[in-house]
C-alpha cells in the first residue's frame, strides 16, 4: 500500500518538449504543493525541470493519456491535479480548486477557459463543438479540453483510463460522468503557449470524435 504524503495534493506536469515553458510552470505553483514532472521529450525538459528541485519521471510510453495514468500510480497525496506544461493555463486556482474538493461541493473541479489568448480560432470552435456533444450525450460541461483539472487520487485511479492521447480529457469528461461524480467548473484565463503546439486539429480532432461516440454504447 502506497504510504500517503503529508501533504494534501499532487500537482502533475504531462511534458513533451516544454523546455522553453516548464520553468516558468514549475515556479507558479505553490510550493506547499508535491509537483510530478511526468516527461517524454527529446528536448531538455527534463534537465531543466530537475534542477527546480522537483521529482521528474521518464514516462515509459508516449501520449498524455499514458502519462497521467502512470502519474496517477505514483501520486501518493489524498488529492491529484493536472496541468500543462506550455505556460496556458494558471496555477493560482489550485487552492480554490482544493477547497471545492475538501467541502465536497464536488468531485472533479475544472478550469473553464473564459478569457482566451492563446487558441486559434479552429481550435475553439472545435472545442465548443465538442464539449456541446458531450453535455448531450453524458453530462454538462462548457470546456470539454481544458488541461487543468483536480480529483481525489483514489476517484482518478477508479476511472480505468484507456486513452493513449490528447483524446484522454474527453475520456476524463465521459467516465466522471459515467460514475456519478459530480463536476464544478471554475473560470480561468488561457494565456498564449510557449512554444510550439503538439496539437493536430484534424487528427486529433478526429479522436476525440471517436471517443464520444464510442463510449455512448460501450465501458
Amino acid at each position: 500500500m502506497k504510504k500517503e504524503s503529508q501533504k494534501k495534493l499532487t500537482v502533475v506536469i504531462p511534458t513533451r518538449n516544454e523546455g522553453k515553458a516548464i520553468k516558468k510552470v514549475i515556479e507558479s505553483i505553490p510550493k506547499k504543493y508535491e509537483i510530478l514532472v511526468i516527461d517524454k521529450s527529446e528536448d531538455d525538459t527534463a534537465v531543466i525541470a530537475k534542477k527546480t528541485g522537483v521529482k521528474v519521471v521518464l514516462q515509459k510510453t508516449k501520449g498524455k493519456g499514458n502519462a497521467m495514468r502512470e502519474a496517477g500510480k505514483l501520486v501518493k497525496t489524498k488529492y491529484i491535479a493536472f496541468i500543462d506544461g506550455d505556460g496556458t493555463y494558471p496555477a493560482n486556482k489550485f487552492d480554490e480548486m482544493l477547497e471545492v474538493l475538501e467541502k465536497g461541493e464536488a468531485d472533479v473541479v475544472i478550469g473553464t477557459r473564459k478569457h482566451i489568448k492563446g487558441m486559434s480560432f479552429l481550435h475553439l470552435l472545435g472545442n465548443k463543438i465538442f464539449s456541446l456533444i458531450a453535455s448531450l450525450l453524458y453530462g454538462r460541461t462548457t470546456d470539454l479540453l481544458t488541461g487543468l483539472r483536480m480529483f481525489r487520487t483514489k476517484d482518478f485511479n477508479d476511472l480505468g483510463l484507456k486513452s493513449k492521447g490528447f483524446e484522454v480529457e474527453t475520456e476524463l469528461h465521459i467516465r466522471s460522468m459515467k460514475k456519478g461524480l459530480r463536476l464544478k467548473e471554475l473560470p480561468i484565463e488561457y494565456e498564449e503557449r510557449i512554444g510550439e503546439s503538439k496539437l493536430s486539429a484534424w487528427k486529433d480532432g478526429l479522436k476525440i470524435l471517436k471517443t464520444l461516440l464510442k463510449y455512448k454504447f460501450s465501458d
